[in-house]
């Protein structure tokens, strides 16, 4: 059911303990981080989520010094090291030849130039680490199987109505925040909303154990630990360790051949198609031979949204792939999702009273970081999935090109700070 306005006539079963509570309906990334961001503020935080338990899906997540800034303010970070990997570098890579065209000194530039470190996780334990935090909090209230499915907004706040598995309630908060994904009920319930838009493109994502590696392929790695791009005609593949150096994270992006996919498609786990590998054939042996290694791969069909929208309307405000979903040729998703929770936190202060020129602030500067960042990715797809003359020359470029002037291009994205 979507999310729509309330008939008041039809209330029922309202729970309204603290009027003032914001209310979040989207345990994820956005969501935890969000309630955690408030939680620190003073606000009392309602996180309503339909998912009867909380596992992220996907693998691996690339998290920049502009995101873990945050995380260690909010008491997540040190809770996350233990279980994550610190690269030393990034580096491109020719897919054909397996040639490596430029390596970034993150591992000591992130901490030195921009004040936290780079570094690369699983999801779940991104998400686990968020969520013990926030269980830790007395302000904040976690609700598995609840989805908010109406809402209306009112002089006094806004009151939202809830579906669990076995009954209905009524909540009234101060805020509504949807931070329910690129799916999100509370976007696509407004007509003038429009659905995330499928990009015919697929992300493919396995992991293999560390110890499993295909010689062929650990051959093609540089010396260190490292995230790695490969990158080659309308493909690329990206690879990195995750859980302590015990597995390793793989991403493939590729077209989809074969189309048809629903609008609303999540991750399926799979065997690869042929037209999937047929993309990789002309590649470095190495890399056709992690294809095969990766089996199943779990298809992740890539939707966009073209118009980032955080500021609904009333007292409804979106932030996350519920705002803005973005294709992950910047590596930005978890990255802009933090930021979103932690600049709606700021813009608020402690002053809920203040809601509406907070949100008009919130709305204007994360809606010109989104657009800068959707850049920088469709930039960066230009340069991954070149071909013929334009990659020959790109190859140049990072050949001979100093990585100082990559770093220093940089500067905008991984030290920026997030306050409003």
């Amino acid at each position: 059911m979507n999310a729509s306005l309330i008939d008041l006539k039809t209330e029922r079963n309202r729970r309204d303990p603290n009027p003032d509570q914001i209310i979040i309906a989207g345990a994820g990334i956005a969501g935890l981080t969000l309630a955690l961001a408030l939680s620190a503020k003073g606000f009392p935080v309602q996180i309503f989520e339909k998912s009867a338990t909380l596992a992220e899906a996907g693998a691996g997540v690339q998290l920049s010094p502009n995101a873990t800034r945050i995380l260690q303010r909010l008491c997540v970070l040190d809770q996350l090291t233990p279980s994550s990997v610190e690269p030393q570098a990034i580096c491109l890579a020719d897919g054909s030849s397996g040639e490596m065209l430029l390596s970034l000194d993150v591992g000591h530039v992130a901490r030195t130039r921009w004040g936290s470190p780079y570094i690369v996780c699983h999801r779940a334990d991104l998400q686990n680490a968020l969520l013990e935090q926030a269980r830790s909090q007395p302000n904040i209230a976690i609700q598995l199987q609840s989805a908010v499915t109406q809402y209306k907004p009112d002089a006094d706040g806004i009151i939202v109505r809830v579906q669990y598995h076995d009954r209905i309630e009524e909540h009234r908060g101060a805020l509504l925040v949807g931070a329910d994904g690129v799916w999100s009920n509370m976007r696509t319930a407004m007509s003038d909303m429009e659905r995330a838009r499928y990009t015919s493109t697929i992300a493919w994502r396995s992991t293999i154990a560390a110890d499993q590696l295909p010689k062929s392929f650990t051959s093609l790695l540089p010396q260190g630990i490292n995230v790695v791009a490969w990158v080659g005609s309308n493909a690329h593949l990206v690879a990195y360790p995750i859980r302590s150096g015990e597995m390793f994270n793989f991403i493939a992006v590729a077209p989809d051949r074969q189309g048809g996919r629903r609008w609303d498609a999540g991750a399926v786990p799979e065997t690869p198609s042929q037209n999937f590998i047929r993309e990789f054939n002309l590649w470095h042996p190495g890399i056709r031979d992690i294809m095969l290694a990766g089996r199943p791969w779990t298809s992740w069909p890539l939707f966009e949204q073209r118009k980032c929208r955080y500021r609904i309307k009333d007292r409804l405000v979106l932030i996350g792939d519920a705002a803005h979903a973005m294709t992950p040729y910047a590596a930005q998703g978890a990255a802009m999702a933090i930021e979103d929770a932690w600049a709606l936190a700021s813009a608020l202060g402690e002053n809920i009273a203040a809601w509406p020129s907070a949100l008009d602030a919130f709305d204007k500067t994360r809606s010109k970081r989104i657009k800068a960042v959707v850049r920088r990715g469709a930039m960066n797809q230009l340069a991954y999935h070149a071909k013929g003359p334009i990659a020959m020359a790109r190859n140049m470029i990072m050949r001979k090109r100093p990585a100082e002037k990559f770093i220093e291009g940089l500067d905008w994205l991984y030290g920026y700070d997030g306050q409003i």
